[in-house]
């Protein structure tokens, strides 16, 4: 599949395309200054080559330029090749003639390439201004002062240099190479994780759709599934694409891995969402807790458990009790989180980035130190991590596990009181305990719509994972 195929490749050609004439614009600067420093003294270059890579850089920015304007997908690639031989040949003209000495610089249009995500045209820009670095090195050769004061000959000085533009050569290929490759596997992998995702909410709403139909029962359970839906695309509404990515990347990651996973990760982001106002209202963090900044954190909270991922899928869905070691391997999720969510894209200033991570980091860290997995305490657990803890102790005291029954809602209110100053910082701990009352009703929404889903998922499960037999029994 050519990188053009897709929307995200196509719209970053564009940009690109547009970076780099605006780059050939630029370079404008250097035949001007070539020309005034010429008439001051500084500096000597004949006027007719300055002139001449003045119009070169001109003409080429140009018709870079207009091709990009156009508004034609199908020209946007040969704006992408025409811009990178024009920064290419800029080169080129700077060190054919030896008036300034250039090195490096020939891989410019080479890192540049990079932000193509094109292996294959970051490979042909790299050979192409290697070739042009040893015609330039050529072409200079006779003009250097050690061949026209007799020192040595053009040819003799060629080879010396020569071996040390390969040496660069080398070096720019492997580094530009591993980049563009890199980072096209980044992306295609998360545009593949998005396209599963599409598919299989797909054959879900059609299967749901035919099925609810039947009685009102089933038409009350596709009208919650449609109001999800419909808070889901509310919160999305004004968020950049790639924020859609992550959000449908949870989705996918979890919903066929762990039996749990999708709907802890909405309990926990609305449970956060909820602390976060009130320790807002109770006069904590006012000036950090903002619309916005909550809006990110309920958001970002999906991903907190990404790095269940890389945990054995028998430790992650274990019927009863971890034994010491599984435990172990289970306490590694936060760590892999952070370095899963390392390859996300930057999205908006990278904030919504940093918060992700520091929650997938630091979820389980505790007040007092107790916590994993590097024991740190008070404050110096971020914010966003303190509050998505006590959210997902929450979550999980109170919802059904593979290792328990779900506790009941003052009990779960017993257990932070006892924790307060332990476990979860004061303040978290009161806004907790204050929003028992919304708690109950959240909590009751959650099971009251979720319990006919969740039993069909689990039976799913249950033909493949024997184990898990007589797990929903003890409540019937």
């Amino acid at each position: 599949m050519s990188v053009t195929d897709d929307s995200f490749f196509t719209e970053n050609i564009v940009n690109i395309n547009k970076r780099i004439y605006i780059i050939l614009f630029w370079t404008l600067i250097v035949p001007v200054s070539f020309v005034a420093l010429t008439q001051v003294g500084v500096w000597y270059v004949p006027t007719p080559y300055a002139a001449m890579i003045f119009i070169y850089s001109l003409a080429m920015a140009f018709i870079c330029m207009v091709l990009n304007k156009t508004g034609n997908k199908n020209l946007q690639s040969v704006t992408m090749y025409l811009g990178l031989i024009g920064i290419s040949g800029f080169v080129f003209l700077l060190g054919m003639k030896g008036v300034i000495v250039l090195t490096i610089s020939w891989a410019f249009a080479p890192f540049i390439s990079c932000l193509y995500y094109n292996r294959r045209l970051t490979r042909i820009t790299t050979i192409i201004n290697f070739v042009l670095t040893i015609v330039a090195y050529w072409l200079r050769s006779s003009a250097v002062t050690l061949v026209l004061s007799g020192v040595k000959t053009a040819s003799r000085w060629f080879i010396e240099n020569v071996p040390g533009v390969i040496v660069e050569f080398i070096f720019v290929f492997l580094v530009t190479d591993f980049l563009s490759k890199r980072t096209y596997q980044t992306f295609r992998r998360l545009m593949s994780i998005n396209a599963d995702k599409d598919g299989a909410y797909k054959r879900l709403n059609e299967k749901t759709l035919e099925q609810f139909n039947t009685n009102k029962e089933l038409q009350e359970k596709n009208e919650y599934i449609e109001k999800l839906n419909e808070e889901l695309n509310t919160r999305n509404k004004g968020l950049s694409e790639n924020q859609h990515k992550i959000v449908e990347f949870v989705v996918s990651s979890f919903g066929s891995f762990d039996l749990f996973g999708v709907t802890h990760n909405y309990h926990t982001g609305k449970y956060v969402q909820e602390i976060s106002k009130k320790l807002r209202e109770n006069g904590y963090y006012a000036d950090e807790l903002t619309d916005e900044k909550i809006e990110t954190y309920m958001l970002t909270a999906l991903l907190h458990d990404a790095g269940k991922i890389r945990i054995p899928q028998n430790i992650v869905n274990k019927f009863g009790k971890y034994i010491k070691e599984e435990y172990e391997i289970m306490k590694t999720h936060p760590m892999e989180g952070r370095k899963i969510l390392e390859e996300m894209p930057i999205i908006d200033d990278g904030s919504f980035n940093i918060i992700a991570k520091e929650m997938a980091l630091y979820h389980h860290e505790r007040w007092d130190g107790s916590g994993y997995p590097y024991g740190v305490s008070g404050e110096a657990i971020p914010l966003c991590a303190r509050i998505l803890g006590a959210a997902d102790v929450l979550d999980a005291l109170i919802s059904p596990r593979l290792y328990k029954e779900p506790m009941s809602i003052d009990e779960a209110m017993k257990f932070f009181a006892e924790e307060k100053g332990k476990s979860f910082e004061p303040c978290i701990a009161d806004a907790v305990i204050a929003l028992k009352n919304e708690i109950m009703i959240i909590d009751r929404d959650f099971k009251t719509f979720e319990g006919a889903k969740f039993d069909d998922e689990l039976a799913r499960w249950k033909k493949y994972h024997p184990e898990l037999k007589d797990f929903g029994k003890a409540g019937k």
